[in-house]
C-alpha cells in the first residue's frame, strides 16, 4: 500500500469524458457556469486520490496489468489505476453512476489494450 503522496494524472480518455459532459451541459442547459463547476468538481475529486488511492473499491477489471479502482463522486464514478512503483494515479474514465459501467469499461479496455 502506498503511504506517500501520489501524483494524479488524467488520461486522454478521462479528459474526453469531462469535456463531453461539459459540452452536453452547455448544449442542453445553456449553463456555462454549471459546466465549469462540474469540471472543477471532478478534477478536485481526482486530486484527492493523491492520498490512499488503494482505499477504494476494485472493479474486477485490469488495464495494462494494473487493477482498475472506482471512486463515486456526486452521481459519477471515477475509474483509475495506481502504479505503486511510481506513485502515479491515472484517471482513466469518468462515467455517470447510472450508466452500465461494467460493459463500458470492458469494451473500453478491449479497444485500448
Amino acid at each position: 500500500m502506498i503511504y506517500k503522496k501520489c501524483k494524479v494524472v488524467i488520461a486522454r480518455s478521462g479528459k474526453e469524458d469531462i469535456a463531453q459532459k461539459k459540452k452536453y451541459i452547455i448544449q442542453h442547459f445553456k449553463y456555462r457556469e454549471y459546466a465549469e463547476s462540474y469540471s472543477q468538481m471532478i478534477k478536485e475529486a481526482a486530486r484527492k486520490l493523491e492520498r490512499l488511492p488503494l482505499g477504494y473499491r476494485h472493479t474486477g477489471f485490469q488495464y495494462r496489468g494494473y487493477d482498475i479502482y472506482m471512486k463515486p463522486v456526486n452521481g459519477h464514478i471515477l475509474f483509475f489505476t495506481v502504479n505503486e512503483n511510481t506513485a502515479i494515479v491515472t484517471l482513466l474514465r469518468v462515467l455517470q453512476d447510472d450508466m452500465d459501467w461494467q460493459n463500458i469499461i470492458k469494451q473500453w479496455i478491449q479497444e485500448n489494450s
